[in-house]
């Protein structure tokens, strides 16, 4: 499809797009930019439907797997581009299409594990959701303090298993009650998580950044990664990984 040439800063679509840089204009616009080459290729490739348009900062820099695309394409002079491109990857910038999130209730859990994350970091937000792809996980619940998943920086860290896993809306953190299923909670100082039995259906959670967990959480199996003295704390989304590769080897495969 031929590209389309956007000029001008005043153009109202140049605007829209503007405002996906942002939490707010996500949930507004239900579209997002998801960048890199790599990722871009696999979401045209195995999530087409979620694919809504294609942008670049030149006509030379739609190959020829973007140039068939039936999808409509814009070109943005440098300045323009620059604006979107917020990781300055100088490569095109896919739009998505961001369906709302199904409500998460506590009924119906599937087996295996369902991760619960609080993380306000968007990066975090994104590192954990590639975590949870990568190990198996079909559900992450998003609490409500949560990043959005879609916001550029979270995309960066997750790619293309932003698609690969249910996302759904949750309850604020200290709102959380869970009945159906064993709570796993993850905090420094709980049972040694290399010793842990995990169940065949459970919920993962992790605390907020910095405050960690509320003091309101009163329930749930308290499981820690074991560090070296004088190391307290591990970042928010890389003890998740952990966590969820050390579910895996206790299931004995990946």
């Amino acid at each position: 499809m031929k590209p389309k040439e956007i000029r001008s800063e005043s153009n109202p679509f140049f605007k829209k797009l503007q405002k996906l840089t942002s939490s707010r204009g996500i949930r507004k616009f239900s579209m997002a930019f998801l960048s890199g080459p790599k990722n871009v290729k696999e979401v045209l490739e195995e999530f087409p439907s979620v694919c809504i348009g294609i942008i670049c900062p030149s006509i030379e820099d739609l190959g020829p797997e973007l140039w068939d695309t039936e999808l409509p394409s814009y070109v943005l002079p440098p300045a323009l581009f620059g604006r979107l491109d917020v990781h300055n990857t100088k490569k095109p910038l896919l739009i998505v299409r961001v369906a709302p999130f199904d409500e998460w209730s506590d009924v119906h859990w599937p087996r295996g594990c369902t991760l619960f994350l609080p993380f306000q970091d968007p990066a975090n937000v994104g590192a954990a959701i590639r975590s949870a792809a990568a190990f198996g996980v079909k559900r992450v619940v998003l609490l409500k303090e949560a990043a959005h998943p879609f916001h550029p920086k979270s995309l960066r860290a997750a790619g293309s298993s932003v698609f690969r896993v249910s996302l759904l809306q949750g309850p604020f953190l200290a709102d959380l009650v869970i009945h159906s299923v064993p709570l796993v909670v993850l905090c420094p100082g709980g049972r040694n998580i290399a010793t842990y039995s995990f169940p065949q259906s459970f919920a993962l959670l992790a605390g907020l950044e910095g405050p960690g967990l509320p003091k309101t959480l009163t329930r749930g199996e308290m499981v820690g990664i074991p560090m070296q003295p004088g190391v307290d704390s591990l970042n928010a989304a890389l003890s998740v990984g952990i966590a969820l590769y050390q579910w895996r080897v206790s299931m004995g495969r990946f």
